[in-house]
C-alpha cells in the first residue's frame, strides 16, 4: 500500500488547487456578512464524500471492463481514437487558456453562495452547490482520474483501494479545512491572505485548468502511433 500511496498522494496535492477544493471554499469564507462557517465545513465534507463515491464507482467499473478496455485501446481503432482525443484536448486547452473570455454575470454565483453558506442557507442549497461543484469539475480533474487509474492497475485488494482513495479525498480538502479553521479562530488575521488567495485563484484559474487539459491531451497523444509519426516528420526536417 505504501508504494501506491507514494504515487497517488502527489496527485492529491495537485487536486488541492481545484476549484471545488480551494477556490470555492475561499470564496465562501470571503462572504462579507452572515457567513455560517459550519456550512463551509459541511460543504468540504460533502465534496470529499462525493469524490469518494465517484471514485469507488469508477474503480468498480474499471475492474469490470479492464481487459476489454485494454484490448480496445491496443486495436487500430483505439489507437486512432486515442490520438484524436489527445489532439482534441490540446486544441481545447489552447482555446480555453488563450481564446475563451469569461461572461459577465456574477449575480447568480452570489445567490448560490448565499444559499450554501449564508445567513439564509439551507441544507438543500448546500447539497446542491456541493453536488454541482463535484459534477462540473470531475471531468477536468486529471490528477484525480490518473489516481483512479493507478489504483485500478494496482494489486491492492478492494478494501485497501477504497482506503487509499479515502485518504486521497481527505488530502484534497485538507488545505481548505485549515484555512476555514484559521478563519474561525481569527477572522481579522486571515482576511487579507484570503483576499490575496482569492485574487490569485481567480486570475489563474483558467490558465491552470488549461495546463491540466493540455497535460492529459499530451499523455493520450504520446501513447498513440500518431505521436510517433509527428516526431518522425519533425525530425526529418
Amino acid at each position: 500500500m505504501g508504494d501506491v500511496l507514494g504515487q497517488v498522494l502527489p496527485l492529491a496535492l495537485l487536486d488541492t488547487l481545484g476549484v471545488s477544493t480551494i477556490a470555492i471554499p475561499v470564496w465562501f469564507l470571503l462572504m462579507p456578512s452572515g457567513l455560517r462557517i459550519g456550512r463551509v465545513f459541511g460543504y468540504l465534507a460533502l465534496v470529499s464524500l462525493g469524490y469518494l463515491v465517484l471514485g469507488l464507482v469508477l474503480l468498480s467499473t474499471l475492474a469490470a471492463v479492464r481487459e476489454d478496455l485494454k484490448s480496445a485501446l491496443e486495436s487500430p481503432a483505439g489507437d486512432t481514437a486515442m490520438g484524436v482525443a489527445g489532439g482534441a484536448l490540446l486544441l481545447l486547452a489552447a482555446w480555453y487558456g488563450l481564446l475563451r473570455r469569461e461572461r459577465p454575470g456574477s449575480g447568480r454565483l452570489v445567490r448560490w453562495r448565499e444559499q450554501a453558506v449564508g445567513r439564509s442557507s439551507t441544507a438543500k442549497g448546500l447539497i446542491t452547490v456541493s453536488t454541482l461543484a463535484v459534477v462540473l469539475e470531475a471531468a477536468t480533474m486529471f490528477p484525480y482520474l490518473a489516481a483512479i487509474g493507478i489504483l485500478g492497475e494496482s494489486a491492492l485488494p478492494w478494501p485497501s483501494q477504497a482506503a487509499v482513495l479515502a485518504v486521497y479525498c481527505l488530502v484534497m480538502v485538507a488545505p481548505a479545512v485549515l484555512v476555514a479553521l484559521a478563519r474561525l479562530v481569527s477572522k481579522s488575521a486571515v482576511h487579507r491572505p484570503l483576499r490575496r488567495i482569492d485574487i490569485w485563484l481567480r486570475d489563474n484559474a483558467r490558465e491552470n485548468t488549461a495546463w491540466l487539459i493540455a497535460l492529459a491531451g499530451f499523455i493520450l497523444l504520446s501513447n498513440s502511433t500518431a505521436y510517433d509519426r509527428i516526431m518522425a516528420l519533425l525530425s526529418s526536417d
